[in-house]
């Protein structure tokens, strides 16, 4: 192996689609290391604050594509507080420098401001891509300079992050002869959207495929869009205008044969004839979105979902669907392979009877996150009977250290099924009423575990030692609220 000659070590590297295969790699040698520095196109950097620009730059100095991570998603305040800084500067000033071929950033809950986004529109020549998520600090100034500069721009997506624009004018930036453009999110930008720009921007770009709008797009410049572009494959909507009931029905009309779309995002407020105009393409869906949507009734919601029969990733909220219509969705979605049910604030959401039915109807099933107000350790060992090639399970009971409510058990030996009998699992969130068992069962039996999260915390040093000892692929351990001490955490950490 250390005698193969570089040529093919670079077409070994290159094959290789993970960083974790290639971060393996890059340690069987010298030449195996330089060869990957040299070629390593894509970084992702989890904490912006674990490595200074300097060094990632000079890991890998030509770098294409970033992602960058600041503040945590975790929301107890105390691990995390509000003034933690997480700016995206002394990146771009260490990338200005070293990496002026850069061609895709992509930002999460990170302080940005528009002297960055000028600032990367006029230094990478090449730039093709800015997706920021949960991101703040900047205007429709900064996206205006992205749009007006970035001549091969393709991706422009902004999501859960606080814009507004008061003129209205803003997609007027990009110039006429921007033809690139393949994926446009706008949904969180607030005001008023004009349509004329916005579907002269559309009509010329052919390999246009991704388009998320605002709540004040309305009906009819939907509907000439999707006229305007036959080859949409994702669509995200959302209206709070008030459209007539013709318009609905033009927009229907229009989504018939429209095999293009196969995924559909609805957010804010969803009238009830906007979410009929969308059966046409209910057949042809495999990603389904309504996790963002409001006043949506759960009937509405369910009779969609019964149509819907080639879905293979839904996300929506516990309280709007209900047991019912996860029921519904297990007798109608056999392909399921991603389920997403967040907590809402409607009703008491969802519980152990939502999660068994799913089990029973949907046993493709790869991932799930599940929020739900109650649950068993007999659901919990049905579920993992029933689904036994999940790679992230992920349970998050409304109030903290509930134990199962028929037993008043702590859940251990629920969790301990799942654990036991999903082979490839990879990410766990485990919460409820725990105790030091659990976690003998996971270092016992999570061989292929990466990511841990514990809401509620273990018992003590004990527990965090028997998932040291018996997961040797761990990567990341999120525990909120403990009683362990340091001891725990460092009796291992030279075997990781």
């Amino acid at each position: 192996m250390p005698h193969l000659p570089e040529s093919m070590v670079e077409i070994i590297i290159n094959k290789l689609t993970s960083n974790r295969d290639r971060n393996s790699a890059s340690l069987v040698n010298k030449l195996w290391y330089t060869v990957d520095r040299n070629s390593r196109r894509t970084v992702h950097v989890s904490n912006c604050y674990a490595v200074s620009p300097e060094r990632v730059i000079d890991r890998f100095p030509n770098l294409r594509s970033l992602t960058l991570k600041g503040k945590s998603g975790v929301s107890n305040p105390r691990l995390v507080s509000n003034d933690w800084d997480g700016t995206i500067d002394p990146w771009i000033q260490a990338m200005h420098k070293s990496c002026p071929l850069l061609e895709e950033l992509r930002l999460k809950r990170m302080v940005v401001s528009d002297q960055n986004l000028a600032l990367i529109s006029t230094c990478f020549r090449n730039f093709r891509s800015l997706i920021l998520s949960a991101c703040f600090g900047f205007t429709v100034s900064g996206l205006s300079a992205i749009g007006s500069n970035c001549s091969n721009l393709e991706q422009l997506e902004v999501e859960r992050c606080a814009v507004t624009d008061h003129t209205g004018q803003w997609l007027r930036c990009f110039p006429e002869t921007l033809s690139s453009l393949v994926s446009l999110n706008i949904s969180c930008i607030k005001g008023a959207v004009n349509p004329t720009d916005l579907a002269r921007l559309v009509a010329r770009c052919p390999n246009f495929t991704t388009l998320s709008l605002s709540k004040t797009v309305s009906v009819d410049t939907i509907r000439r869009i999707l006229i305007k572009s036959p080859q949409l494959v994702h669509l995200g909507v959302g209206s709070t205008l008030q459209n007539s009931q013709r318009s609905f029905l033009q927009l229907s009309l229009s989504l018939h044969n429209r095999e293009s779309i196969q995924s559909l995002t609805f957010f804010h407020r969803i009238p009830k004839m906007l979410v009929h105009a969308f059966y046409p393409v209910c057949q042809n869906l495999v990603f389904l979105n309504v996790r963002f949507s409001s006043v949506l009734p759960s009937f509405e919601l369910v009779n969609f979902i019964k149509k819907c029969t080639k879905l293979r990733r839904l996300s929506v909220r516990g309280g709007c669907i209900g047991d019912e219509g996860l029921e519904a969705v297990s007798n109608n979605c056999k392909n399921l392979e991603d389920l997403r049910v967040y907590q809402g604030t409607e009703g008491i959401g969802v519980t152990e009877v939502g999660l068994t039915a799913i089990s029973t109807g949907c046993q493709k099933l790869k991932k799930l996150t599940y929020f739900c107000s109650q649950m068993t350790n007999t659901a919990l060992v049905t579920f993992s009977k029933n689904c036994p090639n999940i790679t992230r399970f992920k349970l998050i009971i409304s109030t903290p250290q509930q134990p199962d409510h028929t037993t008043l058990q702590a859940f251990d030996h629920g969790f301990g099924a799942i654990v036991q009998s999903c082979k490839d699992l990879k990410k766990l969130t485990a919460s409820g009423l725990l105790t030091n068992d659990v976690f003998l069962y996971i270092g016992m039996y999570a061989e292929t575990l990466e990511v841990l999260s514990v809401p509620n915390g273990c018992e003590s040093d004990a527990g965090m030692q028997y998932v040291f000892n018996g997961c040797k692929n761990l990567k990341s351990v999120e525990i909120n609220t403990s009683s362990f001490r340091d001891d725990a955490l460092l009796a291992n950490i030279y075997e990781y």
